[in-house]
């Protein structure tokens, strides 16, 4: 058999067609199907901007940092995309791992080389600040303090969770996770009864639980107001909303089509953090609603939807509009 018998020759466009393929599955929020679509490109255009990005943030959005953070390594070291583009996506990635030294490397070394723009130079030098002080505060752990471990002053965390960015709001609760909190409890408290993005008070309503900060607080959440004990809150990941719709489309949709399930599953879940910790009601019509959304995805169905369904539909469709706080 002559050598070339055994070449391998791909369709044409086929690594843009996965592309392609790749941002639907993202935009449709369907992280594993995104990944398997650009991973398959990548062994194709190792080199290719928009596929490596793709990559990346797929593995990002299925909580692989680690993995991540090596493609967006390569590409700064290769000189792939947009500079400051990939390193902002890199950023993000080690404020995941708390990797704050090397956060306060890769900034320094932007404002060293006047790489940073000016919109993006504010809450650039605030994660700096905030990345110098906790590896400093690691460096020098033999120090007692009543308020161990904080990565920036007390004083500071109460401005940025009252008029701070999204982005750096994030920062500093993501940073609060492994520090003592009752210092801002208050702050805290007062953050949930205000405007401030649905997610983010989740996780201030984790940070409060998970140290059994014990109080009955006042809580803004999708133009409800209502009074909770925070001792009293299941995990967010032990929701009824999440464990019934889970049950529910599991009968409907595991058996006769796992992926449809799983990508049902993955709406469900954003949309638990969201809510957390609202009761809604009518879990069984919402079951249904989601069934229905993955089904026109696919082309399943084209007529209108049940009447009992029509409102919660919309609600859905709007728990997907709300973006996720990135860097």
């Amino acid at each position: 058999m002559e050598k070339n018998e055994h070449k391998i020759i791909p369709f044409p466009h086929l690594s843009e067609l996965l592309m392609k393929k790749g941002m639907e599955a993202m935009e449709g929020k369907n992280y594993k199907e995104a990944f398997r679509y650009f991973d398959q490109g990548i062994q194709m255009e190792p080199d290719h901007e928009d596929i490596n990005l793709g990559l990346a943030l797929s593995l990002v959005e299925l909580g692989r940092y680690q993995e991540a953070k090596e493609i967006v390594k390569r590409m700064m070291d290769q000189g792939i995309g947009d500079y400051f583009h990939v390193i902002n996506i890199y950023l993000m990635i080690l404020l995941q791992l708390n990797e704050h030294e090397e956060i306060a490397a890769v900034i320094e070394a932007l404002f060293d080389e006047d790489q940073v723009p000016p919109e993006r130079v504010e809450s650039l030098e605030n994660l700096l600040l905030m990345s110098k002080r906790i590896v400093g505060q690691q460096e020098d752990s033999s120090q007692p303090s009543p308020t161990e471990g904080l990565p920036i002053d007390e004083a500071e965390v109460v401005r940025i969770l009252e008029a701070g960015t999204i982005e750096e709001q994030l920062y500093i609760l993501s940073s609060l996770s492994n520090q003592n909190i009752r210092p801002w409890a208050d702050a805290l408290c007062q953050y949930l009864i205000e405007e401030k993005h649905p997610f983010l008070k989740t996780l201030v309503l984790s940070l409060l639980r998970e140290q059994e900060v014990n109080r009955t607080v006042e809580l803004n959440k999708f133009g409800q107001r209502w009074t909770v004990n925070i001792e009293d809150l299941p995990k967010p990941e032990e929701t009824r909303f999440l464990m019934e719709l889970q049950k529910e489309l599991s009968e409907k949709l595991e058996h006769n089509d796992p992926i449809m399930y799983e990508q049902a599953m993955e709406m469900v879940k954003r949309h638990n953090i969201l809510l957390y910790p609202l009761n809604i009601d009518h879990l069984s019509i919402w079951g249904k609603a989601y069934e229905r959304l993955v089904e026109e995805a696919y082309g399943l169905v084209s007529d209108e939807p049940e009447e009992e369904i029509k409102g919660i539909l919309e609600e859905i469709r709007n728990l997907e509009s709300i973006t996720f706080p990135v860097i």
